[in-house]
């Protein structure tokens, strides 16, 4: 690879990790987003039952909403971990040209269904699946999602940032200028440079137009994507690092109060329908004893029972 190719190639990871697998119906199921070097990424699979294979794919999502012209570079693998012994685990490695007409590569026949669900073999334990994802990107177009995309600002001489990231890098930059010295430490290549100050202000963004109140699973989610892509590009983010962790951290909490807050729901929901098939069966057993009551009455007060046993004679 030439060392401009080398400059402009970073990489990153993503594990998927596929519950209840073996419930999945025939049809090809998807991860969700992912991001290395600025894009959006996706893995699919498909389990072949007729053909006894599963596949993988790498995908770029939402393609057809992008530009026309666009392309993008990759090298990748694709592993299933192995449960039992990590050194077991089945790893395939590929490359290819995203483009409009081809917006995934991967494997059509990665490995055998049977041996995939060998419970002895240790690919799928408990029903769950664990795919292993690594991308290394280089010479691709930026594309940022609909509601980041905008004009193209110039951002202090270095490259052109989305408008409304500039402001906020322009603040944090100020007060941490090591942000921009690494890079010119490194002599980071042009591209390399706007992926890393794109991820940045994409996650200074979402800080700063998410609400606490937001902080949905979803979003929470999201904020998790947006860190780890951020981590790609080794800036110092000491300064940064404990309020995402903060929000993280919170929406766990919160994330434990709701479910904790379910399941008082649903006991308290089992107590009244407990209590209400009580007090029926306590309505059905008065019914019951009324009902033996009258019972009793009408057959012994027809009977004499002093009188003596006989019966017809012939």
């Amino acid at each position: 690879m030439k060392k401009e190719e080398e400059e402009d190639l970073w990489s990153g990871t993503f594990t998927w990790r596929i519950y209840r697998f073996s419930k999945l119906r025939s049809h090809w199921q998807y991860s969700d987003f992912f991001f290395v070097g600025g894009y959006k990424w996706q893995v699919s699979c498909l389990q072949n039952r007729q053909e006894d294979h599963l596949s993988l794919d790498l995908d770029v999502p939402d393609a057809a909403t992008f530009p026309s012209g666009w392309s993008r570079y990759a090298k990748y693998s694709l592993t299933v971990v192995n449960q039992f012994d990590s050194n077991k685990s089945i790893k395939k490695d590929g490359s290819g040209e995203f483009v409009a007409e081809k917006k995934s590569w991967g494997f059509k026949s990665f490995m055998p269904l049977s041996e995939l669900r060998d419970p002895d073999k240790g690919y799928l334990v408990n029903d769950l699946c664990i795919v292993e994802v690594e991308v290394s990107v280089r010479n691709g177009i930026k594309i940022l999602d609909d509601q980041e995309s905008g004009e193209l600002l110039d951002f202090r001489g270095l490259v052109r940032i989305e408008r409304n990231f500039v402001p906020l890098l322009e603040e944090v930059c100020s007060s941490y200028p090591s942000l921009i010295e690494c890079f010119k430490k490194r002599s980071a290549s042009r591209t390399f440079v706007q992926c890393a100050f794109t991820a940045l202000g994409r996650l200074l963004h979402f800080l700063k137009t998410t609400k606490v109140k937001d902080t949905t699973p979803d979003a929470c989610k999201r904020l998790q994507l947006l860190w780890e892509e951020l981590e790609t590009f080794k800036f110092n983010l000491g300064w940064l690092e404990p309020h995402v962790q903060s929000v993280l951290v919170m929406n766990k909490r919160a994330g434990r109060v709701n479910r904790l807050r379910e399941d008082v729901d649903v006991l308290e929901n089992e107590i009244r329908r407990r209590r209400a098939m009580l007090a029926a069966s306590e309505a059905d057993l008065q019914v019951a004893k009324r009902d033996l009551a009258e019972a009793e009455e009408e057959c012994f007060n027809k009977i004499d029972m002093d009188s003596e046993l006989g019966y017809p004679l012939a």
